[in-house]
C-alpha cells in the first residue's frame, strides 16, 4: 500500500506484485466511476483519463488525456492528480464526467 496526500485528501492505493516486470505497481480506483475530491472541492482523476469536453491543451498540442490539459495538477512521484476546471468541483455548475 502506498499512501499519499493529494492537496489535503489522503489515498492508500494498493500494491500489486507484477511477475513480468518483477516490480510491485499500483493498483488505482476508477476515479469516474467513485468520485473522490480534494476539500476544495477539485475531483482527483488518473492522468491517462481521457479529456472531458472542458479541457483545454497545456502546450497547444492535441488534449488526448487529463495528462495534457492545462486544468491538471500532477501530483509529485505518481500517476494521479486533480482537475482544477471550476465546472468540474463539486458543486460546479456541471457534474462530472
Amino acid at each position: 500500500m502506498r499512501r499519499y496526500d493529494i492537496e489535503g485528501t489522503i489515498l492508500e492505493i494498493p500494491l500489486c506484485y507484477d511477475q513480468q516486470t518483477r516490480m510491485y505497481i499500483e493498483v488505482y480506483p476508477d476515479f469516474v466511476e467513485e468520485p473522490v475530491y480534494t476539500p476544495a472541492g477539485c475531483p482527483i482523476f488518473f492522468t491517462g483519463e481521457d479529456a472531458c469536453s472542458y479541457a483545454e491543451p497545456l502546450d497547444g498540442g492535441p488534449c488526448l488525456d487529463c495528462g495534457s490539459c492545462r486544468f491538471y495538477r500532477q501530483a509529485p512521484r505518481t500517476w494521479i492528480g486533480v482537475c482544477g476546471h471550476e465546472k468540474r468541483r463539486r458543486g460546479g455548475q456541471d457534474p462530472p464526467g
